[in-house]
């Protein structure tokens, strides 16, 4: 069973009714009724956002949104929720498809869906939150005993966050994916041969990274947990996020996944466990989230909600150093992206000229997607929750239509390969 897709165009994040004469969009509701409609090409441009390009002309939504529309008729996909702010105001929102194929249930804008590495950015804002308050110095070493590094060497908290730790790449991520205990295998990790000193390249880190589980729990008080849900969640406005699996199952509406080895006999996709190896590493892929948490998340980020403090927004979204293997990985990309970095549990693009602050991530059977362009108040965000190579290209053709500088004609060419 399809479920037809909730799709809102010029939709605002209060529920105010529509100013008499003002255009509105039809909706097909798969959710419930969303109200409070805005013109977003009216909408005040916030002092701090400069260079504004001229997008009074939103034409190219509707483009896009027939994109999505192409991508829920694939055979693989299950149910895909996605949103596009401008000046940081929600101008399309999309929820379509099912929690679980076959069930009816509908994918709702509070639907929850893992962040799997997304939530990298909300650990480096809550230790920068922490930091603000002096409850915490991210220059400081990482003890040994947290994060015993080759040669006897120690990296900062802000190296650990900025993935400079100067450990191999993923170290120790297939012993965890096997069923390898976090704890033993960080205690491992001094055996390594490095790839550098740290702070002196990039190195991607899932069991690394959450090293920094104690330092924020210690810093607040808190289990990290409880820590996340008090310093971001509440401050943002994300009201059904949380982190773990079992918070996961908690929730109201939630997504399973569904992976490619996971088919019936007539192809058909079914759902599968959602937990994962990486529940082990919450600070680095266990938060879970619905498109309004990521809404409120994206808003936040770009300084419009007036959620997080200017401070916080810089720390964390500032380039600690170039990610060249990320550069290579997006090499598909090339006449786009001219070169990558990376900052507090951010990535950080040079889209073109266009700096974008950025995250994906992927748990078997999820994904999760967020690109923010502070300087306009651009972003998109989306979440789905099958196995797929559909839902990766969508934000490349979002750019081409935004920009006028590509064809924005990746889900045709993925048709070719």
């Amino acid at each position: 069973m399809r479920v037809q897709a909730l799709v809102v165009l010029g939709l605002a994040l209060a529920a105010a009714p529509a100013a008499e004469g003002q255009n509105t969009a039809a909706i097909t509701t798969a959710g419930p009724q969303v109200s409070g409609y805005i013109n977003a090409a009216t909408l005040p441009i916030p002092a701090n956002m400069l260079d504004v390009p001229d997008e009074a002309d939103r034409a190219y939504l509707e483009t896009f949104r027939a994109r999505l529309d192409e991508v829920m008729t694939r055979e693989e996909t299950v149910g895909l929720a996605v949103a596009v702010l401008v000046q940081g105001e929600p101008v399309l929102v999309y929820a379509a498809g099912e929690e679980e194929a076959g069930t009816g249930r509908p994918i709702t804008t509070d639907t929850v869906f893992r962040a799997a590495s997304v939530s990298k950015g909300m650990t480096g804002t809550l230790l920068a939150l922490l930091e603000t308050q002096g409850r915490v110095n991210l220059n400081d070493p990482v003890p040994s005993e947290l994060l015993p590094l080759p040669r006897g060497r120690q990296a900062t908290v802000e190296q650990v966050l900025a993935q400079r730790t100067g450990l191999p790449p993923h170290t120790g991520d297939r012993a965890m994916e096997r069923g390898g205990n976090v704890s033993q295998l960080r205690s491992r990790l001094g055996s390594q041969r490095p790839s550098c000193r740290p702070g002196e390249c990039y190195t991607y880190q899932n069991i690394a990274f959450g090293s920094v589980e104690v330092i924020a729990s210690q810093a607040a008080g808190l289990d990290f947990g409880t820590a996340m849900d008090t310093y971001v969640f509440q401050r943002v406005g994300m009201n059904t996020a949380s982190v773990g699996v079992d918070a996961l199952r908690q929730s109201a509406s939630w997504a399973r996944p569904h992976r490619r080895r996971d088919r019936d006999a007539h192809g058909t996709p079914r759902a599968g466990d959602p937990d994962t190896a990486y529940d082990a590493t919450p600070a680095a892929a266990s938060v879970n989230v619905s498109l309004n948490d990521m809404i409120a998340w994206a808003r936040a980020q770009l300084g419009t909600s007036g959620h997080l403090p200017a401070p916080v927004l810089e720390r964390v979204q500032t380039s600690y150093g170039d990610s060249p293997s990320q550069t290579r990985r997006l090499y598909r990309l090339e006449d786009r992206i001219e070169n990558t970095g990376y900052g507090l549990g951010w990535r950080v693009y040079d889209w073109s000229g266009h700096r974008l602050i950025t995250h994906s991530g992927y748990l078997s059977g999820y994904g999760a997607q967020i690109y923010m362009e502070p300087a306009t108040g651009f972003a998109y965000v989306a979440l789905w929750n099958h196995d797929g190579d559909a839902p990766w290209w969508l934000f490349p053709t979002l750019m081409d239509l935004r920009t006028g500088d590509g064809p924005a004609d990746w889900l045709d060419l993925l048709d070719e390969d």
